[in-house]
């Protein structure tokens, strides 16, 4: 019984999880039995090992060590069929070998987000969760209950979800308090935009979402085009584009599936626009890169802007979340860079 607490799941934070998440344990009130909260626990690993392919005996070895916490195997297993169920991507070995790298390392860096949220001592409510949770169902077309029971029905332990959602709560407020208010965008520099778009009334909008792949110096750049032709030849194998964004995309938009909206002929990065020029609804690009990464970016739709009002605000907005998005992968990559990891696998 004991070897289930190595996943870094303590019978309390399981039983707060469960309760906030799992409806029907909390009508039954079982979820404050810790006892049996644990047993649940192991049972479900116990099922979920049996349907992965991960021996009992390596399930709670570390897969990687980040400033002495641990992730298990079962952890990555876990991560891996959420990102396999969450993508639509075929579950066969040659796809998780090509997917663990990327999977492990938004696992540790997860890790180095949350630890980093505890020095600041910002916390993520029960709350905060529930409610992101249920945004999810919904995207799912689902309820919160049907959703919850068809992680598990796939063998995915549901604490791996509201653990990558607690995560990425976490990093936005650290990112919010620490990284916003050092940035100020100039009257000059929104004028700049509107004097392009209005330039190029009567063009094309574009509903536009993306994956972005960081580069975070010359000697990554190999390894993250790598990265980001792997996501692309899921996605032209038929995975779900906004699963894969929410599950791999190093971008703000990562949350909300890659989704940016609407978006006016001109109106984004000059690498980025070309690539748009080039499309039409239902087209996914290349890997374009741009100076801070590699962005593969999907139509999916189009209209004619027929003289709509320009947004001054939401000009403003998309240049305060492009920056705000630079300095956190800035700060993610210093935290990379003080931090021990030790990866085993």
């Amino acid at each position: 019984m004991n070897r289930c607490r190595g996943t870094g799941y303590s019978g309390g934070a399981i039983s707060r999880d469960l309760s906030m998440s799992l409806r029907e344990f909390s009508d039954t009130g079982q979820e404050k039995r810790p006892g049996f909260v644990l047993v649940f626990f192991c049972a479900l690993a116990v099922a979920v090992l049996s349907a992965f392919p991960v021996r009992a005996q390596d399930a709670f070895r570390p897969a990687a060590v980040v400033n002495d916490e641990v992730i298990s195997v079962l952890d990555l297993a876990m991560r891996m069929r959420l990102a396999i169920v969450g993508a639509g991507v075929q579950d066969s070995q040659d796809v998780r070998r090509r997917l663990t790298p990327q999977v492990l390392r938004g696992l540790i860096d997860e890790r180095l987000q949350m630890q980093e949220a505890q020095r600041l001592d910002i916390s993520v409510s029960d709350d905060q969760v529930a409610r992101a949770l249920e945004q999810i169902s919904q995207q799912n077309n689902m309820s919160e209950g049907q959703f919850l029971t068809m992680l598990r029905n796939r063998g995915i332990i549901p604490t791996t979800l509201i653990d990558q959602i607690r995560a990425q709560i976490a990093w936005e407020n650290v990112v919010q308090r620490r990284l916003r208010p050092t940035i100020e965008i100039s009257n000059e520099e929104v004028q700049v935009v509107v004097d392009r778009l209005t330039a190029r009334q009567g063009s094309i909008e574009r509903r536009v979402a993306e994956i972005f792949v960081a580069v975070e110096s010359a000697a990554q750049e190999q390894e993250a085009l790598a990265n980001a032709n792997r996501l692309l030849e899921q996605v032209r194998a038929g995975a779900n584009f906004a699963g894969l964004a929410r599950q791999f995309s190093q971008s703000a938009t990562a949350s909300l599936g890659g989704d940016r909206g609407w978006v006016q002929d001109g109106e984004l990065a000059e690498e980025l626009n070309l690539a748009l020029a080039q499309m039409g609804p239902g087209q996914v690009s290349i890997p374009v890169r741009t100076p801070a990464g590699f962005t593969i970016l999907l139509v999916r739709d189009m209209r004619k802007n027929e003289g709509q009002e320009i947004d001054r605000s939401r000009i403003q907005s998309n240049l305060v979340n492009e920056r705000l998005n630079q300095l956190a992968q800035r700060s993610l990559q210093e935290l990379r860079r003080t931090a021990n990891v030790d990866v085993r696998i």
